[in-house]
């Protein structure tokens, strides 16, 4: 069994006998380029991916469409799991690195939380220096995929009065 296909089960059970045992690298990709870090952050398998991230898996890795781990833990909106990653950000040059990295789309995590409409995300991903201007392939900032006043909503605005008086 490879380490892919064990993140991907359905089921959160994931023990270190497992990933000791594993045959193949811990970020060894599947067909779309999804490592185990990235299926286990998607699917919100928190206690994996405190495993993987201790054997080493690599918090840069991309997918075949360009995506980060941390594109997919915002997208489901898994508070826990992105602010795990964002300390595990070995320096500033990687924590700013993940925060702009864009996917195929030119999407950042910022812009897959707020498509999400996952606020406790995006004040997150806003408090660790994610650009909340920066625009994706198709011109939208990620405000602009949030729904008109939702809390996701507000969180980008209270973002931009803040920022305004300061």
């Amino acid at each position: 069994m490879s380490l892919s296909n064990l993140s991907s089960n359905n089921t959160s059970h994931c023990s270190l006998d497992c990933i000791d045992n594993i045959n193949g690298s811990i970020d060894e990709p599947v067909e779309d380029g999804d490592t185990a870090l990235h299926l286990t952050c998607l699917y919100g398998y928190l206690p994996c991916v405190q495993l993987l991230l201790e054997r080493g898996a690599n918090l840069e890795a991309k997918d075949e469409d360009g995506a980060v781990p941390l594109h997919d833990a915002c997208a489901g909106g898994f508070v826990e799991i992105v602010q795990l990653l964002l300390n595990r950000a070995s320096n500033s040059g990687c924590l700013k690195r993940m925060l702009d990295s864009v996917d195929a789309e030119g999407d950042t995590p910022l812009h897959h939380a707020a498509r999400g409409e996952h606020a406790e995300v995006i004040q997150l991903l806003l408090a660790n220096g994610a650009s909340p201007t920066k625009t994706n392939t198709y011109g939208k900032i990620p405000q602009e995929l949030a729904e008109p006043e939702t809390e996701a909503w507000r969180v980008f605005e209270a973002a931009a009065s803040a920022q305004t008086t300061q």
